[in-house]
């Protein structure tokens, strides 16, 4: 098979982590742990090739990409050297990109007040990428969507890791089944994150009978996806989303507090997330369950990134339009069309057996 050209928009600790794994794989040959499939529709981990890098960081813009992803604040940390790429970071849209508590510590560049949407597009275009990966900053929705406008203009599949609405905007979503572009979003999950470990055991005990009666999820972490996160407005994204995946595993999450909880700096690149579930058994007798995570979160969402980038490369080549529904329900936790754990996971695999046998 051939490659597949990817470019990023947020070059920070989850592009550190996915440039750091493709470079692995790629140099070394081998397999990692974490990665679930060696091949999706023909291509491995090591067949990505970043083409363009989008940030409005004066750190940053002007930086080779294997630079840009060590330079602070990024707080990934470096299990590998990346060579040198020859892509270098670019300025875009900035927009609302930037707000609440990360004023001061990323310093917009000049010129990404004067980017536009059909700036990225033509990039885009001029590189021939095939995926452009949305790694901006929750609460950054002006910013989101433009470059998911861009991305369809220049008919570049879309993946949404944050929680701003593309798949859930109508008219936006509309766009890219018109054009004939995938989408995967909304809000990447982590390959085994608070969530998915959350919904995991909500169908457990709903397999056995046994009704969640109160549950909540407490995350804290110390890189600045926390730190903007502690930013009550800024969070309010990720809250919507978490229950929205809590409501797709059979629960009324309305009123569950999930989401983000406070940023602890000496943490860095760990998170520590903490999950309650109460339940009812039998004679209403009652059951229990504590459970606490410890996690590098940068790599952790590489796990599910490195699957949606093949994803949507196989989608684009078998001429998917708009939201690939049968891999989101897996990989993201508000997708189009949520499903339970064990429902997302097997419509997942199918996606993937279909195309990789074709």
């Amino acid at each position: 098979m051939g490659e597949i050209r990817v470019a990023l928009a947020g070059i920070g600790s989850c592009a550190s982590s996915l440039v750091q794994t493709a470079e692995l794989v790629r140099r070394d040959g081998t397999a990692l742990d974490g990665v679930m499939y060696e091949l999706i529709g023909g291509y491995r981990v090591g067949d990505t090739r970043f083409v363009a890098a989008f940030d409005v960081d004066t750190g940053k813009i002007g930086l080779d990409l294997a630079k840009a992803v060590v330079t602070p604040p990024v707080a990934a940390v470096p299990h590998t050297d990346v060579d040198p790429t020859g892509v270098l970071v670019e300025p875009g849209p900035l927009l609302d990109g930037i707000g609440g508590n990360l004023v001061g510590v990323v310093e917009p560049h000049p010129a990404s007040r004067e980017t536009t949407v059909d700036d990225v597009a033509e990039r885009l275009t001029a590189v021939g990428a095939d995926v452009l990966v949305c790694l901006l900053p929750t609460g950054a929705t002006e910013a989101v969507q433009a470059y998911a406008r861009a991305a369809v203009r220049a008919g570049v599949a879309f993946i949404n890791a944050t929680p701003e609405p593309v798949v859930h905007e109508p008219s936006l979503a509309a766009e890219f089944t018109d054009r004939g572009v995938p989408l995967l979003g909304d809000d990447l999950r982590s390959h085994l994150g608070a969530t998915t470990l959350h919904t995991a055991l909500i169908e457990l005990l709903q397999s056995r009978g046994l009704p969640v009666v109160n549950t909540y999820q407490l995350n804290v972490g110390g890189n600045t996806d926390f730190l903007n996160l502690a930013d009550p407005a800024r969070a309010a994204g990720k809250m919507r989303t978490k229950r929205s995946a809590l409501h797709a595993a059979g629960i009324d999450a309305s009123t569950v507090s999930a989401g983000p909880n406070g940023f602890v700096r000496y943490l860095g690149d760990e998170k520590v997330c903490m999950i309650r579930v109460e339940a009812s058994s039998i004679l209403n007798s009652s059951l229990t369950l504590d459970i606490r995570m410890q996690v590098e979160d940068s790599p952790n969402a590489t796990g599910t990134l490195v699957n949606a980038v093949r994803v949507a490369k196989t989608a684009a080549e078998h001429d998917r339009a708009g939201s690939v529904d049968e891999a989101c329900a897996f990989l993201f936790k508000n997708p189009r069309v949520g499903a339970p754990e064990s429902v997302g996971l097997r419509q997942f695999r199918a996606y993937v057996d279909s195309v990789t046998r074709d």
